[in-house]
């Protein structure tokens, strides 16, 4: 992997892990046109955890109230990672084996656009009919099952967990905190679960790539943090399904 792979790579990420566009359809589609498979599934993996980063660093007054001033929300948390947890378990070695498909990829977009569409028109209905729904038990498991489904590669983490928390009528701000909070155990367990086999075998990669991916990812995921909530107050996650239909098609037609 070369300098400006890695950093195209981690503009990528930073971009699409936290836009509901799925940063591992596009890390496929990306590596598969560089040509590239040897160690992707290690600097995919280093590329969500310097995303996590960014969570960390944007979320951090949140992070600290789950311990202190908000433990409800620390509860949620908690619940919600169960499911996902039972799901990657369940499924971890099934979607390996087919993470570097770029037609699952391409499938996996369109279900996302088309999710992200009619979450959106649902959120439109809730809002106008009723207010806003807080978090809950039940809630939290849902949007948990959610984020397990987004395991696939091409099916978008941030989008299932946000789209789901919309559809039952949760507010956007709501919504959108949760969903990263709740990507940070999950995110956190995958770097853990690989570690031994990643970053054993790292002694014969040259480093700087992945630092250098890792940095820019972190840095264009606090940008893409920030810019996600203007784009949900101004009701336009809908346009986050219409190109995933429009990428889902393309992948599948070039794929081939």
């Amino acid at each position: 992997m070369t300098l400006v792979q890695a950093v195209i790579s981690g503009i990528i990420q930073g971009i699409t892990e936290f836009f509901p566009i799925s940063s591992s359809g596009h890390l496929v589609v990306l590596h598969h046109f560089f040509g590239l498979k040897e160690v992707m599934l290690a600097f995919d993996v280093f590329l969500h955890f310097a995303t996590l980063v960014s969570i960390v660093i944007f979320f951090h007054k949140d992070i600290i109230a789950m311990f202190s001033s908000n433990r409800a929300m620390l509860k949620f948390i908690v619940l919600g990672c169960i499911p996902t947890f039972i799901i990657g378990i369940l499924f971890k070695d099934a979607i390996e084996s087919i993470f570097t498909s770029v037609t699952v990829a391409g499938i996996s977009f369109l279900v996302t656009g088309f999710f992200l569409i009619i979450t959106s028109i649902a959120a439109r209905y809730w809002k106008k009919t009723r207010e806003a729904r807080p978090l809950s038990a039940l809630n939290s498991i849902l949007i948990g099952i959610a984020q397990g489904i987004a395991i696939m590669p091409g099916i978008s983490r941030s989008g299932a967990t946000i789209g789901t928390a919309l559809a039952v009528g949760i507010n956007e701000e709501t919504a959108l905190k949760f969903s990263f909070l709740l990507s940070l155990p999950v995110i956190l367990g995958a770097n853990l679960l690989k570690a031994k086999q990643i970053y054993g075998n790292l002694v014969s990669i040259d480093p700087i790539p992945f630092l250098a991916g890792g940095i820019v990812a972190m840095v264009t995921g606090l940008i893409a943090i920030k810019a996600l909530f203007g784009i949900l107050r101004k009701n336009l996650f809908y346009l986050f399904g219409i190109y995933c239909l429009i990428a889902g098609f393309l992948v599948l037609i070039s794929g081939k």
